[in-house]
């Protein structure tokens, strides 16, 4: 696409407020027929056009620790020296506190895999003062409090069953939305149950690359970027 002997574009990092889509990835180029892809560090990225090619510009720096339960930080891209947010395990990393950069709790994020039955991707938030964000089917009833409670539930009850463990994987086998290749890209819905616009936060792809667009104003933004970097870490 680029003819021999240009040099690539420059990618200018994004203001990591900017309303729209997001994506979390080490993508900063797609291939094309000239070149293959470009990667960089990983990061919360938004898709541009630069040149007529696909590119994926920083808004946030993602940083880990290492471990089985790692704690991640969020630097702003157009300054780097500036935290946005951490995310610090609890519960055995079935949860993640959510805080800025002087401490304050944004909220918090949480994994439910016994709830694969009636959720579509098992991370959901939850953002003080409003109601749990949770990405259900459209055939599972009860609210998204309801839902995960029952996750809870059937953890319990299945603890130690090898029979339980075993019909759980039958019943959830190609219901979790997952990274893997294999797996059919399948558009995802978090809805916030008892707003008056219950969806909050949808996810889909571009370019083979997966996407979340928040899609109510009072989600902090940081608390979505959080979901996505450890959906796809």
């Amino acid at each position: 696409m680029f003819g021999r002997g240009r040099t690539e574009p420059v990618v200018e990092p994004v203001e990591w407020d900017c309303p729209g889509l997001f994506s979390v990835t080490t993508l900063v180029r797609v291939s094309t027929l000239r070149r293959g892809k470009l990667t960089g560090p990983p990061a919360v990225r938004v898709p541009v056009m630069l040149g007529g090619v696909r590119h994926f510009a920083p808004m946030a720096f993602v940083a880990a620790t290492a471990g089985e339960h790692p704690s991640y930080a969020l630097y702003a891209a157009v300054s780097p020296d500036t935290l946005l947010c951490s995310l610090l395990p609890e519960k055995g990393g079935a949860r993640y506190r959510v805080t800025d950069a002087d401490g304050t709790e944004l909220g918090t994020v949480h994994r439910t895999p016994a709830a694969k039955r009636t959720v579509q991707h098992s991370w959901w938030l939850r953002q003080p003062g409003h109601a749990d964000i949770v990405a259900r089917y459209h055939w599972a009833r009860g609210s998204a409090k309801d839902i995960a409670a029952r996750g809870k539930e059937t953890a319990v009850r299945g603890a130690g069953s090898v029979v339980g463990g075993v019909v759980d994987s039958v019943l959830s086998f190609g219901a979790e939305d997952t990274n893997s290749r294999s797996a059919p890209a399948k558009a995802i819905t978090w809805l916030a149950d008892g707003d008056e616009e219950p969806t909050a936060m949808t996810a889909g792809h571009v370019d083979g690359v997966t996407t979340y667009t928040p899609r109510v104003g009072w989600l902090d933004r940081r608390l979505a970027f959080a979901l996505g970097v450890l959906r796809e870490s």
